[in-house]
């Protein structure tokens, strides 16, 4: 019994190594391949964040009095407002289908095409 459960293991942890998402054709790998995707654009979003913070940051030290807020505080503020909304609006679409097996890749094409759309977003924070 050991054996078997050593040799689904490595069979697993191999095709997932092996993985050509060009040629993904079950549901496994469609969905393993979609969360790539979103982990991808999840990654991109988080350097684009950390950049506008940065940026935000140095202005916040500026001693200049036409800025009255903080605008980093204002920036993490939203930001955690967009995730609960993104998880809210990307659960409701994992719920809506729910009774398919596509309903995984829909959540995480949800989740991917928010992040896309935050990214543009952000990218509009430019140095006034």
């Amino acid at each position: 019994m050991k054996l078997l459960i050593l040799v689904f293991a490595l069979i697993a942890s191999g095709s997932s190594f092996a993985l050509d998402c060009s040629k993904a054709d079950n549901t496994i790998d469609i969905n393993q391949c979609a969360q790539i995707q979103q982990a991808k654009t999840d990654e991109e979003l988080n350097e684009v964040y950390k950049r506008v913070l940065a940026m935000l940051d140095g202005i916040d030290k500026e001693p200049d009095q036409r800025i009255k807020s903080d605008l980093k505080a204002g920036l993490i503020k939203a930001q955690r407002l967009w995730v609960k909304f993104r998880e809210a609006d990307c659960a409701n679409v994992y719920d809506f289908w729910s009774n398919g097996t596509i309903r995984s890749v829909m959540y995480s094409d949800c989740m991917r095409a928010r992040a896309e759309q935050r990214i543009k977003e952000l990218g509009e924070y430019q140095r006034p």
